[in-house]
């Protein structure tokens, strides 16, 4: 296979930035296209399983973000309004018997390492301020029509992969424009610097807050100089993803919680808000010589955290199914064939899971008692199917960093 065959990706974001790596790989060239004029993430934590940490080690960019990233020691599950402890998870023995570590980052962080090994390639082209506009499929390959700045463009390559996320266009053309499925469901998110808290917040330990119509989850990240939190309500703002919250406006489900969660709500100076979406499943992903990737393809809700991790997934997955082809459609049809089952299984997994989370009256009180009777151990067990996945890479992918 010539190298000089390029792949079109649309979108540069975790997905897209890792499925530019690996394609480049396996022998593509592969160019970016990208609508914002600059790379950059709303600081926000993120928790990177076994299954997340196997595959960036696979793009070669676990090393680069180790430095930055907390492994942490221990999960702990709590009522929120009693303080009880519910499950104990030692996730450092989780993560020797999976093979890899979990991991608490902050998104920013990883979007960087990505970008950085993308910037390594000499096969890689990011074009950024371009946005996609239409394409069209013909019989030796993949027309893209661009924007720059006003000025109209167009690429032309062998397939196109869209991983331009919740609102994809490349999605919109391919199964019509359809408005995601709001949950009511919102996320408030801060970064709140660990100087300004008590040692408490800066212990290496997931904590989890369960609670009628809400919960809370905390942890340190950026190498211990930030603690991540974030609270989800029910409610019914849907307003633009990332907006400066006034803390007044915080709903009142936490209002009569134990003290530690209502410390760190009251204790962060400035939250962002994003209203929580995912979509039904696809019968098909893609068609011809297009496809999609991560949250074009499979939004989730974040109640498993594996909306990254499934996006890297899916990079390998597909970079293994095009190493060495000649014809690309069938190739994807074989890369979607696989991966649409078990995100699937994740999407639906993440809504449960949601539910479980937001209990309240006589079924929070048997979510408890269940909790309380599995344990840290069940509840591993009972995620394994999703933290042992090792996603095959393709032989011309090397395991960077071990």
């Amino acid at each position: 296979m010539a190298r000089s065959r390029s792949l079109i990706v649309a979108g540069a974001g975790i997905g897209g930035l890792s499925a530019a790596i690996a394609l480049s790989r396996v022998g593509y060239r592969v160019i970016v296209l990208e609508r914002a004029a600059k790379l950059e993430e709303i600081g926000a934590g993120i928790q990177l399983s076994p299954n997340a940490t196997q595959a960036l080690d696979a793009l070669g960019a676990l090393k680069a973000l180790r430095p930055r990233a907390i492994e942490p020691r221990t999960l702990v599950v709590c009522d929120g309004a009693r303080g009880e402890e519910l499950a104990r998870v030692d996730l450092m023995s989780a993560g020797k018997r999976f093979g890899a570590p979990f991991l608490l980052v902050v998104r920013a962080d990883l979007q960087r390492a990505l970008a950085a090994a993308a910037a390594d390639s000499m096969d890689i082209t990011i074009e950024q301020g371009t946005e996609l506009v239409d394409f069209a499929d013909h019989t030796r390959g993949i027309t893209v029509s661009a924007k720059t700045a006003g000025e109209s463009s167009e690429q032309f390559g062998a397939a196109l992969i869209g991983a331009d996320g919740l609102r994809s266009r490349v999605r919109a053309q391919l199964h019509g424009n359809s408005a995601p499925q709001f949950h009511r469901l919102v996320a408030w998110r801060a970064l709140i610097p660990a100087k300004d808290l008590p040692a408490l917040y800066s212990e290496p330990v997931v904590r989890l807050w369960l609670g009628a119509g809400a919960h809370v989850v905390h942890y340190p990240v950026a190498n211990g100089e930030m603690v991540n939190l974030v609270a989800i309500f029910t409610d019914d703002w849907q307003g633009e993803d990332g907006s400066e919250a006034d803390i007044k406006k915080i709903p009142h489900a936490c209002d009569n919680w134990t003290e530690t969660p209502q410390y760190l709500i009251a204790a962060a100076k400035k939250f962002r808000r994003f209203a929580q979406y995912d979509r039904p499943p696809l019968a098909n992903w893609g068609n011809g010589r297009v496809t999609l990737l991560g949250d074009a393809a499979h939004p989730m809700l974040p109640f498993l955290a594996q909306g990254a991790a499934s996006a890297i997934e899916d990079a390998l997955s597909l970079a293994r199914h095009l190493s060495g082809v000649e014809e690309v459609a069938p190739a994807l049809r074989a890369y979607e064939h696989e991966r649409a089952p078990r995100v699937r299984k994740m999407q639906e997994t993440a809504r449960a899971t949601g539910r479980i989370y937001h209990l309240g009256g006589i079924p929070r009180l048997a979510r408890n008692f269940f909790l309380r009777r599995i344990g840290g151990a069940g509840l591993i067990e009972r995620q394994a199917w999703i933290y042992r996945h090792k996603e095959k890479a393709p032989e011309s992918i090397a395991f960077g960093d071990r």
